[in-house]
């Protein structure tokens, strides 16, 4: 209880900046905490942690949403995300994420680039491979580091357009049922305990603070100002994951 209290705010300050996010973007809080939890959690208690205060802000907007959502446009990708994010807990546990988090930051801009400046021109379809590629890759990042949300929001993008509703419905949809399977897979592999669980409760304030705001934000603006945002996050979040880890 003492190391629940002693972290208190350094849990609940950094999931109100999650929970922002997330309810204005439609992802992002598992990015934006952990640039902050690995400071006094080892990693894979840091992406736990994550995941697990990231499920009380998915829940909920996806029960707002529900009405726009549509199951069969993700359950390929799921099939894929299911498979790679087993292989990789089960690598995690034994696993030096230093280097790969210096990578996934790298792989964080490049998408974020792509959006800014490529996306224009070369549209993504989605297909058996494009739905591959995203759940594997989804998958594999939620696996090791709790951030499986920029893989599938290329995904989910490409399939509802300019339809805000329905991209924040059926992603949120996708990363409450996946965030729960990488849960139970995590308790299985022992890396969820008792005292870590105690932290889930500064998380949840701070995630159901952040997330009411941000969905009062997100109804005032347009889907491109929206996209901007989610672009600009992501390339600052893969800047700022490379820099720490170098």
């Amino acid at each position: 209880m003492d190391f629940v209290i002693s972290h208190f705010f350094h849990i609940l300050i950094p999931c109100i900046g999650g929970g922002l996010i997330q309810g204005m973007t439609g992802f992002g809080s598992g990015i934006f905490v952990m640039m902050f939890f690995p400071m006094f959690l080892p990693v894979l208690q840091s992406s736990a942690l994550s995941t697990l205060n990231s499920i009380s802000v998915s829940v909920p907007l996806a029960w707002r949403y529900r009405k726009h959502i549509r199951p069969r446009i993700i359950i390929l990708p799921a099939i894929f995300y299911i498979t790679a994010a087993f292989l990789a807990l089960r690598f995690a546990v034994h696993a030096d994420l230093t280097a790969l988090k210096s990578i996934l930051g790298l792989f964080l801009m490049a998408v974020a680039l792509y959006f800014l400046f490529v996306a224009g021109k070369l549209k993504i379809k989605a297909s058996f491979w494009s739905a591959l590629i995203c759940g594997t890759l989804a998958g594999v990042s939620s696996g090791l580091f709790g951030i499986g949300g920029p893989p599938m929001v290329i995904y989910i993008l490409a399939i509802t357009g300019d339809d805000k509703e329905a991209y924040i419905a059926n992603s949120q949809f996708f990363f409450a049922v996946s965030m729960m399977f990488t849960t139970t897979m995590r308790v299985i592999n022992g890396i969820i305990t008792p005292p870590l669980l105690l932290l889930v409760i500064p998380g949840i304030l701070g995630m159901t603070i952040g997330k009411n705001i941000g969905i009062r934000i997100v109804e005032r603006i347009d889907v491109e100002k929206m996209k901007k945002i989610i672009y600009a996050f992501l390339f600052l979040s893969g800047l700022s994951t490379f820099l720490t880890n170098l």
